[in-house]
């Protein structure tokens, strides 16, 4: 039985949106970064993988990941080519950035170097994958 997702449709052509967005997310994470501004650095990196994945999945699904928890976008993800061990690798990294989402934005604890350190590394090697897979 194929898994149901709430998602929306969005026009092929328009993936290009999201993965600028996702660039300039992760710019923002770069810099905040620098500025030593961990929070900043993780929230910035997070959504850059957010809209990295949505650009996948428009390009190739003709749609999005639209559950307001982002935690199907993983598995939506995945469904863009069942059993290749890439997709699923960056479903994986998917998920790991997407575990401290909620801590970084809602919770009471700041985030730490290390942390914003990983979700940045995390984020990097997802965009520059995404970036193979999509046209220029």
């Amino acid at each position: 039985m194929t898994p149901k997702f709430k998602t929306r449709d969005v026009q092929k052509s328009l993936y290009t949106n999201y993965l600028k967005r996702a660039e300039e997310c992760y710019h923002a994470a770069k810099n905040s970064f620098a500025a030593q501004e961990w929070n900043a650095a993780t929230i910035s990196a997070i959504h850059a993988c957010i809209a990295a994945s949505d650009a996948m999945c428009i390009y190739f699904l003709g749609k999005r990941n639209a559950n307001e928890s982002h935690n199907e976008a993983a598995a939506l993800f995945k469904t863009i080519k069942a059993d290749d061990e890439e997709i699923n690798t960056n479903a994986n990294r998917i998920s790991r950035i997407l575990s401290i989402k909620n801590m970084a934005e809602y919770e009471d604890r700041l985030i730490f170097r290390a942390e914003a350190e990983k979700v940045l590394k995390d984020s990097e090697r997802f965009l520059e994958y995404v970036k193979t897979k999509l046209p220029k």
